[in-house]
């Protein structure tokens, strides 16, 4: 455990997987509204140029 005792690495290890996953998580939600936001100006382009 890197020498250290056993408090201190459990409070370190976890945290780089807790801010991958929510790296992840943001990822495919910011990737979802940049999709609709997208989807929405595409329609409305369309709709102000008649």
């Amino acid at each position: 455990m890197l020498n250290l005792p056993a408090e201190t690495f459990w409070l370190i290890v976890p945290w780089p997987f807790i801010w991958l996953t929510f790296g992840i998580v943001m990822y495919f939600i910011q990737r979802r509204d940049d999709k609709l936001e997208e989807r929405f100006l595409s329609e409305t382009d369309d709709e102000e140029m008649k």
